[in-house]
C-alpha cells in the first residue's frame, strides 16, 4: 500500500481566509488558520508517515490552485482524500463533486496520478452521479465499501461500488458533508475489518438501524461515539477523533478519543492508535483521514 499525501501551497494556506462550503459547519468565513501551526503540522504528519511501514508518495501543491490573485485560489487541494478513491490495487475513480468549487482539484489531480503512472476513471459527465472521496472508506481485504450520503448521492455511492465490485456497500445518511468526519473501520494486523466507530447520533435513524444489523452479522463490535468525538454540531465545533486513517494494525487520528471506550478495544484488537495534532486543518473540515490518500 501507498499513502499519498501533499505539501502545503506556497502561499499561506487559506491566508485570505476559508470560504463556506455547503454542510460543512466547521468553515467560518474569513477565518486565518494559524500558518506556523499549519506548517509545524503537516511536518508532523509527513515524519509519522515515512516511520510507518507503508510507502508514502508526497507531492507538490499544484502551482495552478495557489495563484497569487486570492480570487482564483483553491487550497483545499491538501485534502487529497477528497480527490479520487482507489481500489488501492488497479482503479482509481476520480471525484465528481456536489461542491463544484472544488472539481478543478479532482481534475488537477488526476493529471498528476496519470503522469505518475496510475490509469484512472471518472463517473460520466451526463450522469447525475456525484461521489466524493470523503466519502467513502474501503476495506480492499473484506470487499465492503463504506460511503456517506451528503455529498455523495446514492447512484455516486452504487457506481463506485460496482467499479470496485465490491461484496457489500453500507450507506450512512447524514447532514455531516463527508463520512469520514463521523465515522472510522478499524482494521486488524490482517487488514480485515475489525470494528466500527461511529457517531450514530449524527445519521439518520436508518442509516444507523443498518449499520448495526450489519455490525451484529459480521461480529464485530461498534462503538457509538459523541459528537465531540466527531465533527460536532453547529454551536461546538467537535475534536474529529474519528477522522482517522485505518491502516492494518494502525489507526491514525488527529487526537484521542473523549470516549472511554474506544482505547480498550483496540488494545484488545492489538490495533496501535497513533495521533498526530491537525488542529488548524480543522478549521476547514479536516484532519488525518482527509490528508492522506491510498494507492
Amino acid at each position: 500500500m501507498k499513502i499519498l499525501i501533499s505539501h502545503l501551497p506556497k502561499h499561506d494556506w487559506w491566508g485570505h481566509g476559508t470560504p463556506i462550503y455547503k454542510n460543512n459547519p466547521a468553515m467560518k468565513e474569513g477565518v486565518v488558520p494559524n500558518q506556523e501551526l499549519v506548517q509545524i503540522e503537516m511536518f508532523m504528519l509527513s515524519q509519522l508517515f515515512s516511520k510507518l511501514p507503508f510507502e508514502v508518495i508526497e507531492i507538490d501543491f499544484p502551482h495552478f490552485l495557489d495563484k497569487q490573485n486570492i480570487k482564483q485560489r483553491q487550497h483545499d487541494f491538501v485534502f487529497v482524500r477528497d480527490l479520487f478513491v482507489s481500489n488501492q490495487k488497479d482503479k482509481i475513480i476520480i471525484s465528481k463533486f456536489s461542491e463544484n468549487a472544488r472539481q478543478i482539484e479532482a481534475d488537477i489531480m488526476q493529471t498528476m496520478l496519470e503522469s505518475m503512472g496510475y490509469k484512472t476513471i471518472r463517473i460520466p459527465d451526463n450522469s447525475t452521479a456525484t461521489a466524493e472521496g470523503g466519502e467513502f472508506y474501503f476495506c480492499p481485504k473484506d470487499k465492503i465499501l463504506f460511503s456517506g450520503a451528503c455529498r455523495n448521492n446514492i447512484e455516486g455511492a452504487e457506481w463506485v461500488a460496482a467499479e470496485f465490485n465490491v461484496d457489500e456497500l453500507i450507506v450512512m445518511k447524514s447532514n455531516a458533508f463527508h463520512l469520514d468526519t463521523l465515522f472510522t473501520p478499524v482494521l486488524n494486523k490482517d487488514a480485515n475489518l475489525a470494528a466500527i466507530i461511529a457517531c450514530t447520533t449524527l445519521m439518520d435513524k436508518g442509516s444507523t438501524d443498518s449499520l448495526k444489523s450489519f455490525a451484529k452479522r459480521k461480529n464485530i463490535e461498534i462503538v457509538e461515539v459523541e459528537p465531540e468525538d466527531a465533527i460536532g454540531t453547529e454551536k461546538e465545533l467537535g475534536e474529529f477523533a474519528v477522522n482517522c486513517q485505518p491502516l492494518p494494525g494502525y489507526l491514525i487520528g488527529p487526537t484521542r478519543f473523549r470516549s472511554n471506550k474506544v482505547a480498550p478495544l483496540l488494545k484488545e484488537l492489538d490495533v496501535m492508535h497513533i495521533t498526530v495534532p491537525t488542529t488548524q486543518f480543522r478549521l476547514s473540515g479536516g484532519a488525518i483521514h482527509c490528508l492522506t490518500n491510498e494507492l
